[in-house]
């Protein structure tokens, strides 16, 4: 093989168009984007498809030594384990072919040997803690069973662990013989490793133990934590530290502490931010540097000081994959990353290089600012690749939810409802957890139909049209969305009656007639379950966000919180076990429903199981008497405000496309026609089994899709009357006021007598 053969380098620092992958602004007078001084540009090297991963990936004197399981049979599914190194460029990836796995402990026995840690000293010499587990198989002269079978005849020689010492062409130069650190202890687990400037060795274990050997293997002393050890790392004096959960004055928190080996004991406590969860040795100006959220930190530990390094978004890498970070000398930051293929159902995996420069020197583009509470990976992909690729514009997002701490979930939302008060106000929202009703109210937010009619390669008649029906407000579109899914109520026509829908008469006449059903819905769903759920139905019922008027001191809310209080207050585990089994609680009466979530063509025999095979989709009761509601994932919305609604419907528009949808929408329903219809195709095609078990008596293999599953897909579908929605400051004052009837010390009518009164005032303050 030649060195170069695996040198396959996408630069995407410059592509066809000429664009680079990060752009200075031009104005836009609208935005609410700050320009940064220096940002991290990325040089995206994509890995051999052979790598099936990148473990370890640890940086000594230019030159990146890593471990990987390369595939042999793709029948068999059998694996290789492999060393490599490569430049700190990507180029060069060389396999060390002179590593071999240790051998098994016995000729003929089956198993294999993995790394579990990788480490390169000082001279360079390559370090690695290895763990095997074996078996030896005594089967019968006459078997003939299938290769799962055989396992009935199998014997458990042992783990086998221990470290070896290689030179720089893989060949091994010393094994260590680490077995009298195992005696007496029933299961040991090397959890982490590391070697110190001096050469010495570091070996955490699964039950809190950290020893310290010196490089013939011998050990010096043991310093112990009352739990796993998670990391050791290499500090920037050579010591070596504990990262982990470790008891301190205050109990249990997360701890950077250095090891001592003259003192033979623990040594300096580094303390750390709260946010420091995934720590990685420094590099440059930094000890240590750590991820949280979407961002990159370096902490100075001699000042205790965290810096903001780089958010992955802004450098144009999906941060949801990303492991083996490392900062060089030099600044630069190399990471891997990985991205599934849903059209060659293969993982390809990345090298990513950073380099730091200066904001201003960088080709300008018209900057979009979404704003966020919480990104959905999808559209993480979809600003990625707008951003790698589009000429004009480029997509900036402020992402709320870090400013969401321990002791207020909600700071994030609270932050960004200050900054559209001030308006302080994006190009786009991401509606999806937010009060998205109150922002039409208020006229935020601008009809996407114009920009859907006047597109030129996409339309109405592109899109499922129900679904787009459903999230209409009084027909104008506000909000744009790639999937959906059904929700409904179900049960057995014989009980709940036929056909979709009902309304709360009929609702009541069921639970009337059914005295026994004391979990109507099962053991999962509490009377603030329903309650919640029923709302989020019928929200519209209850708030007109248009004309702010307020309707919860109707009989029909009124007779909701009574319904509410028939479910039980708490879940029932049963008689001490985790799960209650349904199928006897439905043949007994107990549960005569089941709230169905229905996000593919499977998912409906699950249901037609569970009720003896005739079902009734009845939805949750409304007034109108059609319950059945569709919920979404991701929304996005364009706001008055912005001066580029062009730009923002250029990048939004991606996300309705089939190509997209068909690469990127594996859960629930796409809304693209075309991409539905493909999805279709597929589920018919599909004459694998799926077996599924929600609990002890219920467990089922669920058959081929027919066309008469499709077909009732499509008519529910057709049945739906709107979208699921969420607006947590509402149901927060719903839930605080509905205690004291709930516990008996008011009545349902005075119950919702309050509830009028403080939504009344919520509503007239947000509008």
């Amino acid at each position: 093989m030649k060195k170069n053969a695996f040198r396959i380098i996408a630069v995407i620092l410059t592509i066809a168009l000429g664009v680079s992958v990060l752009a200075g602004c031009r104005d836009n007078s609208s935005s609410n984007f700050v320009p940064p001084e220096y940002v991290f540009v990325p040089e995206i090297i994509n890995l051999p498809a052979e790598l099936q991963d990148v473990r370890n990936l640890t940086y000594f004197d230019d030159t990146l030594y890593f471990w990987s399981n390369v595939m042999l049979d793709r029948d068999t599914w059998q694996y290789e384990v492999r060393l490599y190194t490569m430049n700190t460029d990507g180029s060069n990836i060389t396999q060390l072919t002179n590593y071999t796995t240790p051998k098994p402990p016995e000729p003929d026995a089956e198993g294999s040997f993995h790394i579990m840690a990788l480490n390169v000293d000082n001279e360079g010499h390559i370090w690695l803690a290895e763990m095997g587990s074996f078996f030896r198989f005594d089967l019968p002269d006459d078997f003939d069973g299938e290769e799962w079978e055989k396992w009935e005849y199998a014997e458990h020689l042992g783990e086998i662990m221990g470290i070896r010492k290689l030179d720089g062409t893989g060949a091994e130069i010393l094994t260590l013989d680490i077995s009298a650190l195992s005696a007496g202890v029933e299961w040991f687990y090397i959890s982490a490793f590391n070697i110190d400037g001096q050469g010495n060795l570091y070996l955490g274990t699964n039950d809190g133990d950290i020893y310290v050997l010196n490089g013939e293997g011998q050990q010096q002393f043991k310093v112990n934590v009352d739990n796993w050890v998670d990391n050791l790392i290499r500090m920037p004096d050579g010591s070596v530290a504990f990262n982990g959960w470790m008891e301190g004055v205050d109990g249990y928190s997360m701890a950077l502490r250095k090891i001592d080996v003259a003192a033979r004991d623990w040594g300096e406590t580094i303390e750390l931010p709260s946010n420091a969860w995934n720590i990685y040795q420094g590099g440059g100006d930094y000890s240590v540097i750590f991820r949280e959220g979407s961002n990159l930190f370096g902490l100075d530990t001699e000042s205790g000081e965290s810096v903001k390094i780089l958010n992955w978004l802004e450098s144009n890498i999906v941060g949801d994959n990303l492991d083996n970070v490392i900062m060089l000398e030099d600044g630069r930051i190399i990471c891997t990353n990985s991205t599934w293929n849903r059209v060659t159902e293969e993982m390809n995996f990345e090298l990513n290089i950073l380099s730091r420069v200066r904001y201003a020197d960088l080709p300008e583009r018209t900057v979009i600012t979404l704003s966020t509470i919480w990104l959905d990976h999808l559209i993480r992909n979809q600003i990625v690749n707008f951003n790698r690729t589009n000429p004009t514009y480029r997509i900036h997002v402020n992402d709320y939810s870090e400013f969401n701490n321990e002791d207020d979930w909600g700071a994030g939302l609270t932050r960004l409802s200050t900054d559209i008060i001030a308006g302080n106000i994006p190009d786009i929202l991401d509606v999806s957890n937010l009060p998205f009703k109150q922002y039409v109210a208020r006229d935020l937010l601008i009809d996407l139909y114009p920009l859907l009619d006047a597109d030129t390669d996409i339309g109405r008649e592109d899109l499922m049209e129900a679904v787009f029906r459903a999230a209409e407000m009084e027909g104008q579109l506000f909000r744009i969305f790639p999937s959906f899914y059904i929700t409904s109520l179900v049960g057995h026509p014989d009980v709940v009656g036929p056909g979709m829908g009902w309304n709360w008469e009929e609702f009541t006449a069921v639970m009337n007639a059914n005295p026994q059903a004391d979990m109507p819905l099962g053991p999962w769903v509490t009377r603030e379950n329903f309650l919640s759920s029923a709302i989020y139905v019928n929200i519209d019922e209850y708030v007109n966000w248009a004309t702010g008027e307020v309707n919860f001191d109707t009989p029909s809310f009124i007779q909701l919180l009574e319904f509410s209080n028939r479910f039980p207050e708490d879940i029932d585990r049963g008689d001490g076990g985790f799960y209650m089994e349904e199928s006897d609680m439905i043949a007994s009466g107990r549960q005569i429903m089941a709230s169905a979530y229905i996000g593919d063509f499977r998912t409906i025999q699950q249901y037609h199981y569970m009720f003896g095979g005739a079902i009734a989709y009845k939805g949750f009761p409304t007034e109108s008497g059609n319950g059945n509601s569709l919920g979404i994932g991701s929304s996005l919305a364009i706001t008055a405000r912005s001066s580029q609604k062009d730009g923002a419907w250029e990048f939004m528009r991606g996300i309705l496309s089939s190509d997209w949808q068909d690469e990127n929408i594996s859960w629930n329903f796409p809304t693209n026609k075309k991409s539905f219809d493909n999805q279709v195709q597929r589920a018919l095609d599909d004459d694998s089994s799926h077996g599924i078990s929600w609990g002890p008596g219920m467990e089922m293999e669920l058959g081929r899709v027919t066309q008469a599953d499709i077909d009732l897909i499509k008519s529910l579908i057709d049945s739906t009357f709107g979208i699921v929605s969420y607006d947590e400051a509402l149901m927060n004052i719903i839930n605080e006021n509905t205690s004291d009837f709930f516990n008996g010390r008011s009545s349902a009518q005075d119950a919702a007598r309050i509830i009028q009164s403080r939504v009344s005032i919520y509503v007239s303050e947000q509008s």
